[in-house]
């Protein structure tokens, strides 16, 4: 292997008939181009007798996918010489994990320079000692506004309850044996055709509707009681008011007081960053009291406390979101009949290869019962890998990259669904505050404004999920084929003649997890993610309202002193 020298140009190159290649002279004037063009992929030229390398044929393979993709060849980490133009080629913060991607948004953009804006501290007169009054001011303690902070509040108590969900801690004693009873009886064959599948979905659907409404109506209750007690308290107990329909729903913004006062802020166990191995360990230490589900659904005539109930209606309304996420799940999976039981384009060219007959398209009832039993009583990555055994038409335990980006959708619609539909009824159920505009209809307007910004934009725009899970397939370390892919001739159905098909490795779910911790977070705390997209669109509109009321301030104080001036003028 030799370097080509600068005389030649990589513009003029032809191939000869023997598919060698040809270097006929060139000017000097090419010779920068030329060496520009070598060092884009540091590829030398090879003598006349020689094919490209191989390593330059496979980097535009369909495999491959070229410069920038994760499986093209490495880029080299030599640099050019200093004061040479061009780029300088290397590893560096974006391309030293494997990938390219630099994520920019003018969300975050503005989020920085209203941090800017801020002291950098300032005195809290509710902690007392030396140097224990300054304090770092952040776009929470920015929010001048009662109604800015409730917002917050808001978010903060949903999203104290979606990751109470999503680790898993909500699970009330006794639950899992009322689970068993949604389910109707059957002989364990699989779903062979769509209209079976919708009929299973609809008997399960009902049973859940039934569950749904028991609960919904013990929220009530204790909503009422607490109302109750408040006025007793308060020494007139004409004055409590019931609003009707959801309206227990208005003790989501309390929910962060309640875990104040409970301790779990201070705690280095909250519910809110646990992994699945921490689950079992921080339900004996969580401060909520134990609650069993048939003491939930027993009405208590007996008057509560505020906080005694709180820490009901925070169980309650978990339970609730879960039998919510479930129910959105059913919906959803009635539907995908095609997208479950469609065989993987690659899986087409192993059957064909092995002369293996198709098989009959069909849902596996027990992998669709454990993916309901997931989603009513299990963690988020258990509903996942639940949702991955239901993709596996084959049940082998590993999933082609489509296969794989189904299973991934058919976890998140449902979930992105449920978070939007909770927001949703808390924004509703809020009581009118005209006075400090909460609750009103402009109010509410503006907060289901932002929130459906943050549910169109946060997966696919913010997070680039697609692009996350091409890149956790690309960098998983695959035991399947060895990780490489498999360049066979396969006989087409139709035709009978042979075509080239190159068969790419298959993911398990355990290689797949490996990379999705590090790389795709959302997955794991899928509620919350959201609430902090929510939470961030907050702060822009908030400090752009800041930002507005003291532009306005500046230019009508501007106009008072040119018109003094003004004026001042004028008498002189």
């Amino acid at each position: 292997r030799r370097a080509c020298p600068p005389q030649y140009s990589l513009s003029r190159l032809i191939r000869n008939q023997r598919g060698g290649w040809l270097m006929p002279m060139a000017t000097p004037s090419n010779a920068a181009r030329l060496v520009r063009c070598l060092r884009l992929g540091e590829h030398r030229l090879q003598p006349l007798h020689r094919r490209p390398p191989l390593s330059l044929i496979r980097s535009s393979s369909s495999f491959g996918g070229g410069l920038g993709s994760p499986m093209a060849p490495p880029m080299p980490s030599k640099p050019k010489p200093p004061g040479q133009s061009g780029p300088v080629w290397g590893v560096d913060s974006n391309t030293e994990g494997g990938g390219v991607w630099q994520n920019t948004s003018s969300k975050k953009e503005k989020i920085i320079e209203l941090k800017a804006e801020l002291p950098f501290m300032y005195k809290d007169k509710s902690i007392s000692g030396d140097f224990a009054f300054l304090r770092f001011l952040t776009l929470d303690d920015a929010a001048d506004r009662v109604s800015d902070r409730f917002d917050l509040d808001l978010v903060d108590g949903c999203s104290v309850i979606f990751s109470h969900v999503d680790s898993g801690l909500d699970i009330m004693e006794g639950f899992a044996d009322k689970v068993e009873e949604l389910f109707p009886d059957s002989d364990g064959e699989d779903i062979r055709s769509e209209s079976e599948l919708k009929a299973y979905v609809s008997e399960i659907s009902d049973s859940l509707e039934t569950e749904i409404s028991v609960v919904v109506a013990r929220l009530a209750a204790i909503d009422r009681n607490v109302r109750i007690a408040e006025a007793a308290k308060s020494g007139n107990p004409e004055s409590a008011v019931f609003s009707g329909g959801m309206s227990f729903l208005q003790f989501v913004p309390d929910f962060v007081a309640l875990k104040e006062e409970s301790g779990e802020e201070s705690s280095s166990s909250s519910p809110i960053d646990l992994s699945d191995s921490e689950v079992a360990a921080s339900q004996a230490s969580t401060p909520l009291s134990p609650l069993a589900y048939d003491h939930f659904l027993t009405p208590e005539t007996m008057q509560k406390s505020a906080v005694s109930a709180s820490s009901e209606v925070f169980q309650g309304l978990s339970l609730y979101h879960r039998l919510n996420l479930t129910k959105n799940f059913l919906a959803n999976i009635g539907d995908k009949w095609d997208e479950i039981t469609r065989e993987a384009d690659m899986d087409i060219d192993r059957r064909a290869l092995d002369n293996l007959p198709k098989p009959e398209p069909a849902v596996s009832k027990s992998a669709f019962d454990d993916a309901v039993r997931a989603h009513l009583l299990e963690s988020s990555s258990a509903r996942l890998k639940a949702t991955w055994r239901l993709v596996d038409s084959d049940a082998d335990g590993m999933l082609e990259e489509d296969e794989m980006n189904r299973a991934v959708e058919l976890y998140r619609a449902p979930a992105e669904k449920s978070v939007e539909d909770f927001v949703k009824a808390v924004i509703e159920s809020l009581h009118e505050d005209k006075e400090n505009k909460i609750g009103t209809k402009a109010h509410k307007k503006q907060l289901n404004k932002t929130l459906a910004r943050t549910i169109k934009r946060c997966y696919f725009v913010e997070n680039e999920a697609p692009h996350r899970l091409r890149c956790i397939y690309a960098w998983a370390d695959k035991a399947h084929q060895d990780g490489t892919f498999n360049a066979v001739r396969v006989s087409d159905d139709i035709t009978g003649r042979k075509r080239y098909v190159e068969l790419l490795p298959k993911i398990s779910f355990e290689e797949f997890l490996e990379i999705q911790k590090e790389q795709f977070e959302l997955l794991d705390k899928f509620g919350e993610s959201y609430m902090t997209s929510l939470r961030e669109e907050l702060w822009v509109k908030q400090g752009l309202g800041r930002q507005n009321r003291e532009l306005m301030w500046q230019c009508a104080g501007f106009f008072v002193l040119v018109s003094v001036l003004d004026y001042a003028t004028l008498i002189v």
